[in-house]
């Protein structure tokens, strides 16, 4: 049985990666013949995020304490391992324009007090091949397990982060984080239901939400201003979300609410699909029942390809256009 954290497509090299929790490994998958070339082994427990940067590399979150460094190209295996200074490197997104890595520690404490941090690294190797942590972000006010997916957004150049709930914002926020200067920008409320898990940049320095109290939100991330939500399509639950800049649109991984055994799903597994350009629902995508549970989506090409981790494998859907 399949069972996965984050899945993350990569148009310019034609492969998905999947962090595969089941087999502890970082699966490779080529999107033009939709086989499975690789599996990198070396996780504890994981892996967990994973992305792949502009020079040759990918990085995947670990259960070990430590975010992988993996060689982008076959034969794949790991070639650096990078301490974060807590339990779990989790989430991950990539700077290209200062070529600096983010990864979210949601488990991360400074004596006994809970403060979840976002370790910045310079993802440009040493001559010997180590990277260098750059430092740590903490996020204020947020609890264990809050901070969740991180994004580059290259409107306000700072990495976006999702943020479930904080003291001062029990219905979450958007925390900005400047990679120049390793500090906390600022952060941005979410006015409406939401504690947002998923987080995709998308066009005019909007992003798309997806929310664990509510349907998937479009909002400025500065100004704070919904553009958009999503309610009425029989969908919630969103975690991972994503935009696929080759067709320019948001698809949200749409898990479903259900209570505990014997109780209903009370709606089914979907992948929502938005169109950044006009902010408008297009379709629901629907799963099957291998899907129950299930919070990973990530799309390439145009028309795209949809790749769905579910219980028995990972499914891909094709747009018709």
């Amino acid at each position: 049985m399949l069972f996965a954290d984050i899945i993350y497509g990569d148009q310019a090299a034609h492969t998905v990666y999947l962090s595969d929790i089941a087999n502890s490994s970082l699966d490779v998958i080529d999107t033009k013949t939709l086989k499975l070339v690789a599996q990198v082994p070396g996780f504890s427990g994981g892996p967990a995020g994973v992305v792949r940067d502009d020079l040759g590399q990918i990085w995947a979150g670990d259960g070990a304490g430590a975010i992988k460094v993996v060689s982008g190209s076959a034969p794949y295996r790991i070639v650096d391992s990078v301490p974060v200074g807590a339990p779990t490197a989790d989430e991950i997104a990539y700077d290209p324009a200062d070529q600096v890595i983010a990864v979210t520690s949601p488990d991360a404490t400074t004596g006994s007090a809970a403060t979840p941090w976002v370790t910045l690294i310079d993802a440009r190797p040493a001559a010997d091949g180590t990277h260098r942590v750059l430092g740590h972000v903490v996020i204020p006010g947020a609890g264990p397990d809050a901070i969740e997916q991180p994004q580059w957004d290259p409107a306000t150049h700072s990495f976006v982060e999702a943020v479930r709930a904080t003291t001062d914002n029990p219905g979450g926020e958007i925390a900005r984080i400047d990679p120049r200067n390793i500090r906390l920008e600022g952060t941005t409320p979410v006015s409406v239901a939401c504690n947002p898990g998923g987080l995709a940049v998308g066009l005019h320095g909007q992003v798309l939400l997806g929310c664990n109290t509510g349907t998937p939100v479009i909002m400025d991330s500065l100004t704070g201003e919904v553009v958009a939500q999503f309610g009425g399509h029989n969908a919630s639950g969103a975690d991972e979300v994503w935009f696929n800049k080759a067709d320019q649109r948001f698809y949200a991984a749409e898990a479903g609410a259900a209570g505990p055994p014997p109780l209903p799903q009370l709606n089914p597994p979907t992948v929502m699909v938005i169109d950044a350009k006009t902010d408008q629902f297009i379709t629901n995508i629907p799963l099957g029942t291998e899907a129950l549970g299930f919070h990973q989506v990530t799309a390439v090409g145009n028309p795209a390809r949809v790749f769905v981790p579910e219980s028995d494998g990972v499914h891909v859907y094709q747009a018709m256009g």
